[in-house]
């Protein structure tokens, strides 16, 4: 997710409006995803898809994800650049880790309702410690902008509500690749729909980010790699636990990234291993506490 908001944040750099920078990020993914329609496999996961709707076995709302997605990637477009990535990472954990808790709590995701316990409200807080270390080296320019701040960490939980979902939807669907493409389908057209009404209204212009670098382009085969692991993993996990996992997966990342290109003189960094740590034993524990779900979803 570091990767994919950096490569979001570059291309949104040369537009001067962040939903115009998400409808082309979106509408790339999208795009990637009907060439793939090609295979047939991955065609009849669709097909199983549609089924499921007009069968009534997925309501409108839990087809939503998208929505959210969206609205997450036009924070990140919009972000990135003002609070710099450590503090965009830290809000953006933090808001995960809420998201997680509150997703489970009210069952957003397949598994059903997973109740907000004082362990599993440690293990969110340890995980925003663990990052903390880890991006406290870090130079921050300048002072903390509140309010973008406050815009990532609410994309952050919008984040965890939209894997709940995407969870729900590949659970009735069957398949993780159909729920993909219907959260980049839905992600695009409302994201069309609100950016082209402030182009209508005036507000801004309809732009081609033409300054962009080609690699810029490179967040939306990631997002799909990302929507489609966590409409899976959401199946068997719960929403607080993928997220965690998530956290610890992009720590691994910047341990491999100081082992490959270390910055000179300092090689890895402790603060990257000790925050590894402390991130691993909040997944871990929340991952113990997971398993005691109230007794009514259990039945339901």
């Amino acid at each position: 997710m570091s990767l994919q908001a950096r490569f979001n944040g570059t291309l949104g750099e040369p537009l001067s409006e962040p939903l115009v920078a998400a409808v082309w990020s979106f509408g790339s993914g999208l795009a990637l995803l009907v060439l793939t329609l090609v295979v047939p496999s991955l065609r009849r996961g669709a097909g199983r898809l549609v089924d499921a709707i007009r069968a009534g076995r997925l309501r409108w709302w839990e087809c939503l994800g998208g929505v959210l997605g969206g609205a997450f990637v036009a924070v990140q477009t919009s972000t990135v650049a003002i609070l710099g990535v450590a503090v965009f990472i830290v809000a953006s954990v933090g808001g995960r880790a809420l998201g997680g808790l509150l997703a489970d709590h009210v069952g957003a995701g397949p598994k059903g309702r997973t109740p907000i316990t004082p362990a599993r409200a440690l293990a969110g807080a340890f995980a925003v410690v663990g990052v903390g270390i880890t991006v406290s080296g870090q130079h921050v320019p300048g002072g903390i902008a509140i309010l973008p701040a406050l815009a990532v960490i609410i994309a952050g939980v919008m984040t965890q509500f939209q894997q709940g979902l995407n969870g729900r939807v590949s659970a009735r669907a069957g398949s993780s690749y159909a729920t993909t493409l219907q959260n980049f389908l839905v992600g695009v057209i409302a994201l069309v729909v609100f950016a082209g009404a402030r182009v209508l209204l005036g507000f801004t212009q309809w732009q081609w980010p033409h300054d962009a670098p080609w690699w810029a382009w490179l967040g939306a085969p990631l997002g799909i790699a990302f929507i489609g692991l966590s409409a899976w993993a959401t199946e068997h996990i719960s929403v607080l636990v993928l997220g965690l996992m998530g956290i610890m997966g992009q720590l691994v990342a910047a341990l491999v990234i100081d082992l490959l290109d270390p910055v000179a003189g300092e090689g890895v960094g402790v603060r990257t291993v000790v925050g590894m740590v402390v991130t691993a034993a909040a997944a871990a524990m929340a991952a113990r506490s997971g398993g005691r779900r109230a007794t009514s979803d259990a039945r339901s």
